[in-house]
Order: C-alpha cells, then sequence, then structure tokens
C-alpha cells in the first residue's frame, strides 16, 4: 500500500495546525501589545501597534509555515523553522523583484515575485508527498508530545514570551519611539528609502544612501520591516519584540525538540518524560540576554541569528542517522537549503555561524557515507574527488565574488577585549557592556548544566559530543576576539571582532548542552537513595526544580537587566552611547511635514538628530545616517556649509541638490540628555550663520534648542 497526501486531507489538517502555529502565537504578542499601562505611553499609540504585531508574526510564520506543512514538516520544528523559510523566500523574491520590474510593497507582495516563489515551494512540497512512496517512509517528524506534554511546552513558550516582551515593552516606552544609536540610525534610514523606492534588493536598497552607488548589503530586516503597516520606527520596534520575544524561544524549541528526538532515538529506554525536558529547554531559551544586547543595534545580524535556531533544527534533522531514508533526506535537505538561504540572507555572517555550529553535526554525518565510498576504491574516490574539487571551485567562486565584503570584515580592526570579564560574561550570560547591573550570578545554572553534561556525557552520547565541538569552537573564536592583536584574532574576522555577535553562538550551544546535561543528572540520579531519589520522582520534579532555581539566581530571569539593555538605547535619560534626540526635540520632527513643504530637504549635522528627520517624518535629509558621506561633493558641503554666504560654491551645491532648509541643535554634543552626539565628521556642520537663516520652527532639545530654518542665502 502507497502512502500519499491528498488534496482533501491536507487542508483538512490545516485547520488544527494554523490554529496551533499561527493563531496563538500572534494573540500572545499581540496581547503583550495591549498591555498599555506598562510602559505608561498614551494609549492610542499601543492601540495603534496592534494590527503591526499582528502582521509582524503573521507574515513572518505563516509563509514559511505552509511551506513546512506542504513538504511534511510538522509540528514543534515547522513552527520554529518557519520565520527561516520566510526569511529565504523574501531573500530571493528581493533579488527577483528589480529586474522584473516589481515594486517591493504590500499592494504587489502576492501577485509579484514573493507570491510566485511561494506557491512554487508549497507546490513543489505537495508534489513529493504526492508521489507514491514505500510503506515503511519514515515521517520527518518525530513521535508526537501527548496532549500533558504539548501542555507543558505551551506554558513554557508562554513564560519565555512573557519574561521577555513585558520588560521591552516597558522599557521601550512608546513603540514609535526611534531607537537611539548608531547602526539604528542607518537602518531605519534604509527601511524609509524601501518605502520610498520600492526597492529592497541587497544590491539596490542602500543605493540612496551611497548617492545612487550600488552595493550588496544584507537587506531582509529593511524589507520585512518595510512590509509592516503603520510608520518605520514603529515597525521597527514591532519586529524586534517579535523576534525576542516569540521567533527566538520557538527557534529554540524546534532545534531543542530535534536534539532530543536524536537523543532519544539513540537510548529508547529514556523517554522524553512526556514533554518534561523540552519544556525545561524552551523556558530557560527565555532567560538569555545576549540575544536582546544584539537586537538593540545591529538589526541584520540579530535577524540571522534568531533565525538560526531554527536553522540547525533542520541541520540535526537532515543529519540523524539511518532513519529518514533517502526520500525524507532529500525533502530534509530541501527544507534546510531553503532556511540557511534566510539565515544568510538576513547576514552574510550567517554562513560563518552555520559552519561553527552546525559544522561537527554535518562532519559526522558524512564520515560513514565518505568512509563507504572511499572503500569501494577508483570509483568511489573518484566520486569523492568530484565531490570536493566542486566544493572548492564553489567555495573559490563565491569568496572572489564577496572578496570586497570579506575583505572589509577579516581586516576590520577592533581594540582589544577583555578575557576576564569576556569569561565572567560566558558563565552569567551577561551582556558585554560594564554599564548594566551584573546580577551575580546571572545565568550561571545554564553554564553549570552545560559543564555538567560535557563531563558525564561525554562518551555515551555522541549527540552530545557533536553539540559540545560546536560551542568549543564558538567559545575559542569569542576569547579570540576579546584577546589581543595576537595573528588569530583574524579568524573572529567575519564577527568584526565583537564580543556580543559571538556571544550569542555561545548561549545556543550552552541552551543545547544544558538540556542534555540536566536529562543526564536526572538518569544518574534516578533510583539513587535520599534527597536525589526525592529529586527524580515523580519525574517532572527535577526539571521543576532548576527551573525555579533559575528564575531565583538570575531573579526572574533578570527583569531589570532586559530593561536596562533597552532603555539603553530608548530612554533619552539613559541612552547609553549619547542621546540624539530629546522628547520635545522627536515632536519637532514629527511636527517637520507641517511645517516644510512636501519636495523639501534638510541638511544639517547627523549625529544631533537630523537624521531621523527621513525615517520619523519622511522629510528628505542629505545625510541619512551618521557615516562619512560616500559621495565626494556631499562631503565637501559637510566640511564648508559654515562658509554658506560667504563661499558661493556651497549655495550651487545645496540648489544641484535641492536644499532649502537647516536643521540646528545648540546643545552640547555631549549625549547627556540629547542635543547629540559627537560627531564622526564635518565638525563644522553646526556653525552655518544665523543671518543667513529664517526660523520655521524650534524645541527645547534638552541642554539647548533644536530648530528648523529656511537658508536664506541662496535666493
Amino acid at each position: 500500500m502507497t502512502s500519499r497526501l491528498w488534496p482533501t486531507e491536507a487542508l483538512r489538517a490545516l485547520g488544527p495546525l494554523f490554529a496551533r502555529a499561527v493563531i496563538a502565537p500572534a494573540a500572545g504578542v499581540a496581547l503583550l501589545a495591549l498591555v498599555l499601562g506598562a510602559g505608561g505611553a498614551p494609549e492610542s499609540s499601543w492601540w495603534a501597534t496592534v494590527p503591526v504585531t499582528v502582521a509582524a508574526v503573521v507574515g513572518l510564520l505563516l509563509p514559511g509555515w505552509l511551506v513546512a506543512q506542504a513538504w511534511g514538516l510538522r509540528g514543534l520544528t515547522a513552527a520554529g523553522a518557519a520565520p527561516a523559510f520566510t526569511g529565504g523566500l523574501v531573500t530571493l523574491a528581493t533579488l527577483l523583484a528589480p529586474p522584473l520590474g516589481w515594486a517591493w510593497e504590500r499592494a504587489q507582495l502576492l501577485t509579484g515575485p514573493f507570491g510566485w516563489l511561494w506557491g512554487l515551494a508549497v507546490l513543489l512540497g505537495l508534489a513529493t508527498r504526492l508521489l507514491p512512496a514505500p510503506p515503511e517512509a519514515p515521517s520527518l517528524q518525530p513521535e508526537p508530545l501527548t496532549r500533558a506534554g504539548r501542555l507543558l511546552v505551551g506554558g513554557a513558550l508562554a513564560l519565555a514570551v512573557s519574561l521577555t516582551g513585558l520588560p521591552v515593552l516597558r522599557a521601550t516606552g512608546s513603540l514609535d519611539s526611534p531607537l537611539q544609536a548608531s547602526d539604528a540610525v542607518y537602518h531605519l534610514s534604509v527601511t524609509a528609502f524601501i518605502r520610498a523606492e520600492g526597492d529592497a534588493s541587497p544590491f539596490g536598497a542602500t543605493a540612496p544612501m551611497y548617492d545612487g552607488d550600488r552595493f550588496y548589503y544584507p537587506s531582509l530586516w529593511h524589507a520585512l520591516a518595510a512590509l509592516l503597516p503603520g510608520s518605520v520606527v514603529a515597525g521597527a520596534n514591532v519586529l524586534v519584540l517579535v523576534l525576542a520575544a516569540l521567533v527566538w524561544p520557538l527557534g529554540m524549541a524546534a532545534l531543542l525538540r530535534e536534539v532530543l528526538a536524536d537523543r532519544d532515538g539513540a537510548d529508547p529506554a529514556w523517554a522524553q518524560a512526556d514533554g518534561l525536558w523540552l519544556a525545561l529547554g524552551v523556558a530557560l531559551s527565555g532567560s538569555v540576554v545576549s540575544v536582546l544586547l544584539l537586537l538593540t543595534s545591529v538589526w541584520p545580524y540579530a535577524l540571522s541569528v534568531c533565525l538560526l535556531p531554527g536553522c540547525l533544527a533542520l541541520v540535526q534533522l537532515a543529519c540523524r542517522p539511518g532513519t529518514l531514508g533517502l526520500r525524507g533526506r532529500s525533502r530534509a535537505l530541501g527544507l534546510l537549503g531553503l532556511a540557511a538561504l534566510g539565515v544568510v540572507g538576513a547576514h552574510g555572517t550567517g554562513a560563518f555561524n552555520l559552519l561553527v555550529l552546525a559544522g561537527p553535526l554535518v562532519l559526522a554525518a558524512l564520515t560513514a557515507p565518505v568512509g563507504r565510498l572511499w572503500c569501494r576504491g577508483g570509483r568511489g574516490r573518484l566520486v569523492l574527488g568530484g565531490l570536493a574539487a566542486g566544493g572548492l571551485v564553489l567555495l573559490a567562486a563565491g569568496a572572489w565574488l564577496m572578496r570586497d565584503s570579506l575583505a572589509s570584515v577579516f581586516g576590520y580592526e577592533r581594540p582589544p577585549g577583555n578575557i576576564p570579564e569576556t569569561l565572567y560574561a560566558v558563565v552569567a550570560d551577561h551582556p558585554l557592556l560594564a554599564t548594566f547591573t551584573p546580577y551575580v550570578p546571572g545565568n550561571a545554572l545554564v553554564f553549570l548544566l552545560a559543564a555538567g553534561a560535557v563531563g558525564a556525557g561525554w562518551r555515551a552520547c555522541a549527540v552530545l559530543r557533536r553539540w559540545a565541538v560546536g560551542t568549543g569552537l564558538a567559545l575559542v573564536l569569542l576569547l579570540l576576539a576579546a584577546g589581543t592583536q595576537w595573528p588569530l584574532r583574524v579568524l573572529a574576522g567575519p564577527w568584526y571582532t565583537q564580543r556580543a555577535r559571538l556571544m550569542v553562538l555561545v548561549s545556543i550551544g550552552l541552551l543545547v548542552l544544558a538540556v542534555l546535561g540536566a536529562q543526564e543528572l536526572a538518569r544518574r540520579w534516578q533510583g539513587v537513595p535520599g534527597w536525589r531519589a526525592a529529586l527524580t520522582t515523580p519525574p517532572g520534579r527535577l526539571p521543576l526544580v532548576l527551573l525555579v532555581l533559575s528564575l531565583v539566581l538570575a531573579p526572574a530571569w533578570r527583569w531589570g537587566l532586559r530593561q536596562e539593555v533597552v532603555a539603553a538605547v530608548h530612554d533619552p535619560q539613559r541612552i547609553s552611547y549619547g542621546t540624539m534626540l530629546s522628547a520635545d526635540e522627536l515632536a519637532l520632527l514629527r511636527r517637520a511635514p507641517g511645517l516644510l513643504p512636501e519636495d523639501a530637504v534638510v541638511v544639517g549635522n547627523p549625529s544631533n538628530g537630523s537624521a531621523y528627520l527621513w525615517s520619523v517624518a519622511g522629510v528628505r535629509v542629505v545625510y541619512p545616517s551618521r557615516l562619512v558621506p560616500w559621495s565626494e561633493e556631499l562631503a565637501w558641503l559637510g566640511e564648508h556649509l559654515h562658509e554658506l554666504g560667504s563661499n558661493p560654491q556651497v549655495c550651487e551645491v545645496l540648489r544641484r541638490r535641492g536644499v532649502a532648509y537647516y536643521y540646528s541643535d545648540d546643545a552640547p554634543a555631549d549625549g547627556a540628555t540629547g542635543g547629540g552626539r559627537q560627531p564622526l565628521w564635518g565638525p563644522h556642520l553646526e556653525e552655518v550663520p544665523r543671518e543667513h537663516l529664517e526660523l520655521v520652527g524650534s524645541a527645547d532639545s534638552g541642554g539647548g534648542t533644536a530648530a528648523l530654518w529656511r537658508i536664506t542665502a541662496c535666493g
């Protein structure tokens, strides 16, 4: 008898699966957005974010989830990997849209390249499953959890969502409050340009930032944010919330589900105890702070990191020894390719992240088939040689195409770090920034469980060994980035030798090892007389004790620390790296469209808040980021704008660029409560003679006055 998935059966299955995988998470995150009083923001602004939040959740999960269903993936793995599938489809669609003449906007999303690719992926998946298959063909999913197990995992996910989402909401204040960090200025402006120009390609989205010149820059984050309803700022803030509070724990749930399925498959006598260990791991995924730190600035990389666990779950599935069969493994590899495209499309460093954490899994899975081919003699060795040569050619071609980007990251110089501080951060999962409360002992329980797993289960558990090797590689790279300028530090180049970017890889590995360690602890204590037997009887007692212990040692998973991390980029009184906008100054920016003509272009020092005019208010600016302008003409203008009225060439450049307005802020450039940060270039941008200006509007900027002016010197 053959096994087929008929369309009627597929449609019949969609209802309950859609409710579990999409509607329930959407309702949970929307509920968080409705906690209006938590942030003290005006009620109307919070209500306005509800459709944005639901759109972000459904938009990230639904397309990828339907692809997963069509290809035979089910349960937590389907839900956790769904955002990575969506990311892969969006990456391809943004590449196809410009040459085909399609604008990247909601109105053309389903009828354009994204809709075509989505439909094609679903149809291909259904086609592979409608073909006859042997009756013994295995499923892509492990044995389903019982109802009690599903409730446990659902409760753990709700806990992780709540203890991440609520502090983020409180510290953000209002979801239309722009994040104040250099990277955020850049990313918000790129997103605004995508909305205005309709080009979300990684080769075209950032062109307006470089005076029309085209370079490769990962644009998946910006493409997703540009599609959300509401303002650019609200969309970016909602995306941070959804990624930190939902996509990350869902991805970790999928990864742990596959890891534990592999562990239990190797030792059938030790079942998953009805989801107890999975629930513990899903809950503990919410205790990690390193992901939230990345989401407070480096959004494209943080998106790649949040998609990574779901992709690693598929690596674990595809590398499962001897249970999938050729057809099942082919489907798993197809899904893995799409998910990996999402991870790498979000940020190129995602390829190196996969190499570090997935490399040991892949190498272990390839050992047996490579050995068999080698033993076949000449023909087998010829095949291996051809595959190796082809792989090297593809690798060399990719490296050559990306040579400029690779040279920039491998050659990136960063001051040396602090190894003792880094080791403390690994043990306690503390952000690698000294301004935050230490919360000793932090998340040390996860580290101790992981260390115990390596010590106790190294010989007995192959899955544990592979994850221990990957985690060890990530730790070595982290310490290389933290050390002095020794030659091997170049290996941390793909992560810009930034410890925070590598720390999250260690966090993923430690979470996996911690669950395996807790499981090993229960195995060793089971049946031992005394308090250890009491902790393991009934089976659910030890996971519950460990969970409560984690909440006590890292107080409610460091609720206060999470608020500090988010407030450090949102609260004008607590910005870590320099405040650029006070509350009154932000209000002035929002009034700007009513003060200026529709085609107005404004010039000003981008470090004093003027760059936000574009992303916050939709008013065009000459300098949309704090970086030195790419154009020689604009760089010259920044150095000579203070010669307005005395140097005719200044007016020539302004007229050529259509610039008729100027933004100033005379507060000290100390970044204390407003005003601006020290400029990265153009120190004379604030020194334009006021006799050549006419005041349009002003506001208190915290120690000074921010003002919009009309330039009168150029006629």
